[in-house]
């Protein structure tokens, strides 16, 4: 990615050095590349693509609390399939919920759609997983194969420009009906460190800064000394009439 995106609670990032070396980390646990249906470990390999240029990487962040939860990468086209294939995965279990898997979803796929113009997404998930297959169904994807491994089975699913499109009128819309507070369905986060908008309502998370200064208090205005009264004039006696003769 070259710039975050922001879809209400959650946000994607790209991956600084240090999360990049994460990343490929994940792909060390058992987990981790048995769901990106993997013979084994594969760190090298995705540290390969990499650096090659030839997957798109979002580091996945909640934005309040704010925590880092995981990822999402995007394979490229191959001999197999004519789609850009998401992947993600959420490091704990308590953060594994259906809206941050739709948002993060959400936004990558306005990321590769309205940014990098792809003409096509897809998915692939294992057939004991309903809970993905809703959600991928409820996104807008339609199935269109179902392939076998020595282990498992998968369903494959594909997103076209035009169905995009429909997704994206549908969320503009919810926008609207129900607004996130942000102003919009999507927000470009465009520079390091990728800060995301607060939600409103939502207590934020503590951050560690500086105290901010203390306000100097305003000299208070010395008073205008009350001017003096002038001395009332004496009157002048009245001159006494002369009497005629």
């Amino acid at each position: 990615m070259e710039y975050g995106i922001q879809r209400r609670g959650i946000y994607l990032a790209p991956p600084t050095e240090a999360e990049v070396e994460w990343f490929c980390d994940q792909f060390e646990l058992q987990e981790v590349w048995e769901i990106f249906g993997m013979e084994g470990p594969n760190k090298m390999k995705m540290l390969r693509l990499w650096r090659s240029g030839d997957i798109v990487v979002g580091i996945l962040h909640r934005v309040s609390p704010r925590k880092r939860i995981g990822f999402v990468v995007m394979f490229p086209p191959d001999a197999n399939r004519d789609f850009w294939e998401f992947g993600y995965a959420i490091a704990e279990i308590a953060d594994r919920d259906a809206f941050s898997a739709m948002y993060s979803t959400d936004a990558m796929a306005h990321y590769m759609f309205e940014h990098l113009n792809v003409l096509a997404m897809g998915w692939r998930t294992r057939s004991d997983n309903l809970a993905a297959q809703a959600i991928v169904r409820r996104l807008g994807y339609t199935p269109f194969e179902t392939v076998k491994d020595e282990h498992h089975s998968y369903t494959k699913y594909r997103l076209d420009r035009e169905g995009w499109m429909r997704r994206r009128g549908k969320l503009d819309r919810g926008e609207e009906s129900h607004p996130s507070g942000l102003g919009a369905t999507f927000i470009t986060l465009p520079t390091f460190p990728y800060e995301p908008h607060p939600l409103p309502n939502v207590p934020q998370p503590e951050v560690e800064a500086a105290p901010a200064p203390v306000a100097k208090k305003k000299p208070v205005a010395k008073k205008k000394p009350v001017a003096k009264k002038k001395p009332v004039a004496k009157k002048k006696p009245v001159a006494k009439k002369k009497k005629r003769a």
